[in-house]
């Protein structure tokens, strides 16, 4: 079982340390209750402005931007969609590669504050032609995966992953964490913060990138956590912050 800081520790040395300690689940049981919240509308409110002044903004130049910013949703009806060893290769290096060099200094594709890049890839394949069905981790240093171990653990991911079932044929799943740590020391708490908003920029990646290659995503937060940090064997210093699991092709795909 992972050892998790005590309140009392001198090592707890910043407040999001407290916060993964006291928590089993991202998504409480409660919440995942269908009937929990019954007269909560779906359509998000936007916040207005009665008394101040409109001033209407122009047509936006639709031919800028990318045919997958349009199309990028959440797969619904997933068929069996094999992922390639290219195919995840390229989801992997291009969002969240060292993809260039400045003042020969590597670079991502993400924004991130004073370049400290603190989060970590962990590839779960279970439907690859071309990959060994297991638990990876991303080497974004030397482009290539260590294998952390070998199997199929498509039965273990619908246990941990909340409305995931057989019904999604999951080719893979993406698991990101976060070493705050190399944030924290230069930006202090606020580097918990810069690592959440660099991991929402992954998954923005993450889906565009799939979109474009003709592969169903779906981020997924309704997980086990200590039941991840354990099959991960993540460093006490490391924290779950989101998923992305990928299976079938993109909705609107032949429309």
């Amino acid at each position: 079982m992972t050892e998790f800081p005590s309140p009392d520790n001198a090592a707890v040395e910043y407040l999001y340390e407290l916060y993964h300690k006291n928590f089993s689940s991202f998504v409480s049981e409660s919440a995942l209750e269908p009937e929990s919240s019954p007269e909560a509308s779906s359509t998000p409110a936007d916040k207005q402005y009665q008394r101040a002044p409109q001033v209407p903004l122009a047509e936006p130049d639709s031919a800028a931007v990318p045919a997958a910013i349009r199309r990028r949703a959440s797969y619904r009806e997933p068929e069996r969609r094999p992922i390639t060893d290219t195919e995840l290769a390229t989801l992997l290096t291009y969002a969240y590669g060292e993809i260039r060099e400045v003042d020969g200094e590597p670079r991502r594709p993400v924004a991130s504050g004073g370049a400290c890049y603190p989060l970590e890839l962990y590839p779960i394949v279970l439907d690859s032609p071309d990959i060994d069905a297991g638990i990876y981790h991303y080497n974004g240093r030397d482009g290539a995966l260590d294998q952390l171990a070998a199997g199929d653990y498509s039965d273990w991911l619908q246990e941990q992953w909340t409305w995931i079932t057989s019904a999604d044929t999951v080719a893979a799943a993406i698991v990101i964490t976060a070493l705050p740590g190399q944030s924290a020391d230069r930006y202090g708490e606020m580097g918990y913060l810069l690592a959440a908003l660099e991991a929402g920029a992954v998954i923005q990646n993450l889906q565009l990138l799939a979109t474009e290659i003709d592969i169903g995503s779906r981020p997924h937060n309704g997980i086990q956590y200590r039941a991840l940090r354990e099959q991960l064997r993540l460093r006490s210093e490391e924290y779950l912050l989101s998923t992305v699991v990928f299976a079938g092709r993109p909705p609107g795909t032949g429309d």
